[in-house]
């Protein structure tokens, strides 16, 4: 007997992407940044870049932030 398929369209989830600010965060990977949110601000070594989020490493902690919740990202270069 084969599952019986809703006779309505099933939620889809869609992410924006946008390849130039994707970029630029990708070449702060490894760096020390402050990550500004629609939440608060957070600073911490940027570990990863996803198309729908970051990791951001926290002493040792690791804090996934979805993209749609950066407002600002700062590196911060040690002069």
């Amino acid at each position: 007997m084969s599952a019986m398929k809703p006779n309505f369209p099933l939620p889809e989830m869609i992410t924006p992407v946008e390849p130039y600010w994707l970029k630029r965060l990708v070449s702060f990977i490894g760096m020390e940044v402050v990550i500004e949110t629609t939440r608060n601000s957070l600073h911490g070594e940027l570990q990863e870049v996803e198309h729908d989020h970051i990791l951001l490493q926290i002493g040792t902690q690791q804090i996934f932030i979805r993209c749609q919740q950066i407002i600002s990202v700062m590196p911060l270069y040690n002069c």
